[in-house]
């Protein structure tokens, strides 16, 4: 079982944990790291970006693509220790705090149906990049992209997030922030 703690709107625990379970079916406030990944500018201006497909079975957003990782804090982690250990998770590659650049905090979510079931997820998201000079190795490269790993051009992903296409759980203010960060140092 996984347990989170219940947070304030600015992130800051409030001293009680819950069920995740538990927190999904009554809709409280808890966190969310998410780390994006992208690669080197191309010639038009724009960046590729990694996105990830959750699986089909998942209970929330299942067969979505999300931002190259996501993971809700869990008791004892804060949301950077969250970011680290999830890209090391999911994208093996063996980062540390200091390889994540701070984007922005925001609170959203809502009430969704997935399987038949209520699901409300109302979160504090932490959101990250992960230094664009970090290697990226044991990535698949954009040729290369396997079906859980997908290379998308950002331009693409903005269109499609714009147009409200369900393919993804991207929400436009995060890849916003990442493209404002992006331009702004490159």
């Amino acid at each position: 079982m996984e347990y989170f703690e219940l947070m304030n709107p600015d992130g800051t625990p409030i001293g009680q944990v819950k069920e995740r379970t538990a927190i999904h079916r009554d809709g409280d406030l808890h966190g969310g790291a998410h780390v994006w990944v992208v690669g080197s500018k191309n010639l038009d201006g724009t960046f590729p970006v990694l996105l990830q497909r959750r699986p089909a079975d998942r209970d929330s957003f299942p067969s979505c693509l999300d931002t190259s990782c996501a993971r809700h804090v869990l008791q004892g982690e804060t949301f950077l220790s969250t970011a680290v250990c999830e890209v090391r998770e999911e994208l093996n590659l063996m980062i540390s705090e200091k390889d994540l650049i701070f984007l922005c905090k925001k609170q959203s979510g809502g009430s969704y149906r997935f399987h038949g079931k209520p699901f409300h997820n109302h979160e504090v998201h932490f959101v990250y990049l992960l230094n664009p000079n970090f290697p990226l190795d044991n990535l698949p490269s954009q040729e290369e992209a396997s079906d859980r790993l997908i290379w998308m051009n950002s331009a693409d992903l903005q269109r499609d997030l714009l147009s409200g296409s369900d393919a993804y759980c991207v929400e436009y203010w995060e890849l916003e922030e990442l493209l404002r960060y992006l331009r702004r140092v490159h």
